[in-house]
């Protein structure tokens, strides 16, 4: 029998402002931000108040038929006709850009993909062609230009200056940018040095629109040469369009993942999921921990860059959006509770990294949007199913949207770990130390640093005290129960409490039980569909009680399931 764990929040001692990291997603399907469902997802989000979402959709400039399918979305903004002349539309981009300021968004804009008419390398096909750099740099800076300007006309100066633009995603993998269809010929230096022309003409034809426009980037995969490679030639090199020396950096962006799907095959026309693929058990601690330290090493050796808002897109649990249960049985854990409270935690732990390594970490990028089309609860990784019924995932940034913005001095006293000695977990070797091995045994990025099982985050405004508290471990499928005792001090002034108790588990909050408990039927009915909607939302765990405080104290206990969160919002009675 695992001991009681108290958790202990000091209401009069502040911590400073609690960011909200969380409020940003972004998805490869542009033409799904326009579709009944892709509204009903941004009118949610909308509704739970907590400010302007920032959205990263790709897509933007890439050829197609203007439909989405999983991986991929069109606008067909660029073609030129027999003579060579370059005509524009941008219809779908408006539609999508449309929405997303219709419900209070902040588009975070991919430079992307290359227009299969403006390709280095058409005899590619349509397929495979947006992957290339242009054919003429100087009609490259000529859409960016194009299109920055209609951005300006159609939303006006004033918002377009508050939103993102980023050349190009994951550069430093072939599987997003290639210099030359010749493997041989397409070598990662090859591909540094083309992705810096590409990256200098589009910063060059955006800020040609207006110089107060933002421009960052790289939107790496995870590669550290290619960063060290690309901040040396922001500092030094010379910029491709301007002829002048360095390039103007106005934020920094990368990526990280805690796991995915192996063994995935790499072919000519993209990643295929081998038979008796499996999905590791998540790294958390390499996601919130050692994988930003060692892109904080890079920035480090350039102070002028390091200042600069740090953005973590593609912060994710796994890779593989588009694969789900029908690949790998193990992506369950997208659609249970496993998934909300990792979001959560994950919150907090880069709440803490921020704050002890005094970067400028501004958002964490969560890569999940839903499917149109797919199975129900086919297990991408989604805010919503396919058939517009909310993930428990949703819940977790309902629950984060509800702290206050005054984060509180909070602590546990839990001493079991999320993590067992020589535990693996992820795909880039991390483990955790043996207990015959000390840390040092281990290389830093592969050692796996344990954390309690149940650990909190609190926050609060003037007449509320929000407290988030969780129980998890590494192991998907683990179970066990936990006493937790929560006790908020620093009360004095308020007489009586109101305590309302929301929870995520396997019972609250979750229609993805409700699925399992109809048999997961892949197209369920209209009373199907009404059952799991009836448990889609955030759920009350228990009635609303009302405690009076004791020398500036309250104290509240409850017994909480492995991978579960409560939210505990206590209220000064006033009355």
């Amino acid at each position: 029998m695992l001991q009681p764990v108290t958790i202990s929040i000091d209401a009069k001692n502040e911590a400073g402002p609690l960011d909200r990291l969380w409020r940003c997603i972004g998805y490869c399907e542009i033409n799904w931000t326009y579709t009944p469902i892709g509204k009903q997802v941004f009118r949610a989000i909308q509704e739970l108040g907590d400010g302007g979402l920032w959205v990263r959709v790709m897509g933007s400039f890439s050829s197609g038929n203007r439909r989405s399918y999983p991986g991929w979305g069109s606008t067909n903004c660029y073609t030129e006709d027999a003579d060579g002349r370059a005509h524009y539309d941008w219809s779908i981009t408006d539609r999508a850009y449309d929405t997303l300021v219709e419900h209070g968004c902040k588009p975070m804009i991919v430079l992307g993909f290359m227009p299969h008419d403006l390709s280095a390398h058409p005899e590619t096909g349509p397929l495979d062609s947006w992957r290339y750099p242009p054919k003429e740099y100087h009609r490259w800076q000529e859409l960016n230009f194009r299109f920055a300007e209609h951005l300006l006309e159609r939303y006006g100066k004033e918002e377009v200056r508050t939103w993102l633009f980023a050349p190009w995603n994951e550069p430093d993998v072939s599987l997003s940018f290639r210099c030359d269809p010749d493997v041989a010929r397409d070598t990662p230096r090859r591909r540094q040095e083309e992705f810096l022309k590409l990256f200098d003409h589009a910063a060059a034809g955006i800020r040609a629109a207006d110089e107060k426009l933002r421009v960052g980037g790289p939107e790496l995969d995870k590669s550290i040469e290619f960063l060290e490679f690309f901040f040396e030639q922001c500092q030094h090199g010379i910029n491709h369009a301007t002829g002048k020396k360095g390039r103007q950096l106005d934020f920094v962006s990368m990526h990280c993942k805690a796991t995915g799907i192996q063994p995935v095959h790499l072919g000519p026309g993209g990643p295929s999921v081998l038979p008796g693929a499996r999905v590791p058990t998540p790294d958390f601690d390499f996601l919130v921990r050692r994988r930003l330290l060692l892109y904080e090493n890079v920035l480090r050796n350039y102070p002028q860059f390091h200042g600069l808002p740090w953005i973590c897109n593609e912060w994710d649990i796994d890779f593989g959006t588009i694969y789900g249960i029908h690949d790998s049985s193990d992506y369950r854990f997208r659609d249970t509770s496993y998934y909300p409270v990792f979001l959560i935690r994950m919150i907090k732990e880069l709440l803490d990294l921020k704050q002890r390594l005094g970067i400028n970490l501004t958002h964490i990028g969560t890569w999940a949007f839903y499917f149109q089309g797919s199975r129900c609860f086919e297990g991408h990784r989604a805010l919503f199913d396919p058939m517009g019924i909310r993930k428990p995932v949703f819940n977790g940034f309902d629950m984060l949207s509800r702290l206050g913005r005054k984060r509180l001095a909070a602590m546990t006293d839990d001493t079991e770990r999320d993590v067992t000695a020589g535990q693996e977990a992820g795909i880039e070797g991390g483990r955790c130390p043996m207990e015959s091995e000390t840390l040092d045994d281990l290389p830093e990025e592969r050692r796996i640093l344990p954390r309690p099982q149940v650990d909190v985050l609190a926050a609060r405004d003037d007449d509320c005290v929000q407290v988030l508290v969780w129980s998890q471990v590494y192991q998907c499928d683990a179970i066990g129960d936990r006493t937790v005792n929560v006790t908020i001090c620093g009360l004095e002034e308020w007489e009586k409490v109101r305590i309302s108790h929301y929870r995520i588990d396997a019972r609250h909050s979750n229609a993805h039980t409700v699925w399992e408990e109809l048999g997961c039927p892949d197209w369920p009915t209209d009373e199907q569909v009404a059952a799991m909607r009836s448990r889609e939302r955030l759920e009350k765990f228990e009635a609303d009680q009302e405690l009076t405080t004791a020398g500036g104290r309250v104290s509240i206990q409850t017994l909480m399931p492995m991978h579960s969160v409560s939210l505990l919002l206590v209220n000064c009675c006033t009355d």
